[in-house]
């Protein structure tokens, strides 16, 4: 942990907190050469903090449209006061403050998870780095998601009816039948920018650590696991994630 919370000085960095963003959509090979020098883990963590931020914003009638949905499973007394307390300022927006703690946690989560490949294929292996590498990686993932509400929000939230019209598919989840929840949540983190997010994840290990792609493949693959978890859970509690 302290070799993660110390930020290692780069004499070989080449871009600042703002390039490094729109590198890792553009050019992320210099991002991950940055990360090699030793580019702070926390200014992407910050990134994908704002931007899922955002998006717990922009969820927020959504979530209180889905809930409304619950009405005649819930008693009257109770329903209407719980959607008075998601109404109401400030509740409706304490969601977004443990927002960033939530992200942090997450990301320790999935790069611990998959760091263990990392440390028994690279002599080169640090989870600063890795940990580095994933939170740019997530800001790919994290637009899909920004992407994904603004357009349920474009097309109102009257016109949500079940939890799928919730979430706006980039992928082959798209075309799986209403009620096939497992199938969904498994294709729904195959969609356009989770894989691209999957694919960051690879090249970053692959340059940095200096792995060969099949080696890359064995450290992406328990991320993809855990959010194939992930998405079962909410499908099973009714979340869209």
């Amino acid at each position: 942990m302290p070799e993660m919370m110390s930020e290692e000085k780069s004499t070989a960095s080449s871009m600042n907190f703002v390039s490094r963003f729109v590198g890792i959509f553009f050019s992320p090979k210099r991002v991950f050469s940055d990360i090699d020098a030793g580019a702070p883990w926390w200014q992407p963590w910050i990134w994908v903090s704002l931007l899922n931020m955002i998006v717990v914003y922009i969820f927020i009638p959504v979530q209180i449209q889905l809930y409304r949905l619950t009405e005649d499973q819930i008693p009257k007394e109770q329903f209407d006061q719980t959607l008075q307390h998601m109404q109401s300022f400030p509740l409706k927006y304490l969601g977004i403050i443990p927002t960033p703690v939530v992200v942090l946690i997450a990301g320790l989560i999935f790069a611990a998870a998959s760091y263990i490949a990392v440390s028994v294929l690279s002599e080169r292996a640090s989870f600063k780095k890795h940990l580095t590498i994933y939170f740019y990686a997530s800001i790919v993932a994290s637009v899909g998601m920004l992407v994904s509400n603004i357009v349920v929000r474009g097309k109102g939230v009257e016109n949500i009816r079940t939890l799928r019209d919730a979430v706006v598919p980039f992928g082959p989840a798209a075309f799986v039948p209403e009620g096939h929840k497992i199938p969904y949540a498994i294709l729904s983190t195959l969609d356009i920018f989770s894989i691209w997010f999957y694919a960051l994840m690879a090249l970053g290990v692959m340059h940095v650590f200096r792995l060969s792609w099949r080696s890359a493949v064995l450290v992406v693959i328990p991320v993809w696991l855990l959010s194939v978890l992930g998405q079962l859970i909410g499908a099973r509690f009714g979340v869209p994630m």
